[in-house]
């Protein structure tokens, strides 16, 4: 049913090798706090993407802390939702201060997420990502990536909490959504980084794609 509602959508938008398709789904019923039903609707949107594959960006790309507001570690945190009032506020201030984006805490001062991506740290041999129980979205990227590092050699992949203090000493710093599949960060205060294993963990996903 949805995979011909998502049909129906595209065909009647200019034909592109790629999209960007969206679902919000929303409560249906009227009422205030507490719903009158458990019904729900849903909407459907798609914008075209420029590349129907991944493309590695080579630009610098700095980030900083953001400290004014933190992520709640609990369930809720880990699903998308449109209440993005911190992400919102981030990017102001990261716009502000000449930042192309920055790190999300939780409220026991870890580093969970950026503001539109999942994180991941290679730090002496081991690639680390957050676990979705310290607040971090449970991304559907930051799977594939998990997935396709633990089948790589030499490399120990664990979700575990990351502390700002290990940001510095990491070796690469990269970020993962389903628009730009991996970016890679550059930049972060005096410590400049590599981009190896980001690069090669593109070229895996987009051989993936290739397959099907």
């Amino acid at each position: 049913y949805f995979e011909e509602q998502v049909k129906t959508l595209l065909q009647s938008k200019e034909a592109a090798a790629a999209y960007r398709v969206r679902f919000t789904v929303f409560r249906q019923s009227g009422g205030f706090y507490l719903p009158k039903t458990n019904e729900t609707a849903f909407l459907v949107t798609a914008e075209p993407l420029e590349n129907p594959m991944y493309v590695i960006a080579n630009n610098t790309y700095e980030v900083e802390l953001f400290k004014d507001f933190y992520v709640t570690k609990q369930l809720l945190s880990t699903l998308k939702s449109t209440n993005k009032m911190v992400q919102i506020t981030g990017s102001i201030f990261a716009d502000e201060n000449g930042y192309d984006n920055c790190l999300l805490l939780n409220d026991e001062k870890n580093v969970v997420e950026a503001l539109q991506s999942n994180l991941f740290m290679l730090l002496n041999g081991k690639l680390i990502t957050p676990p979705v129980t310290d607040g971090c979205l449970n991304g559907i990227m930051r799977k594939q990536i998990l997935a396709l590092a633990r089948k790589m050699e030499g490399i120990e992949v664990l979700e575990e909490s990351v502390s700002p203090f290990e940001l510095q000493k990491a070796d690469e710093i990269f970020l993962t959504n389903v628009i730009k599949g991996i970016q890679p960060v550059t930049k972060y205060r005096k410590k400049e980084y590599k981009t190896d294993l980001a690069t090669e963990l593109l070229k895996k996903l987009n051989a993936q794609i290739r397959l099907g």
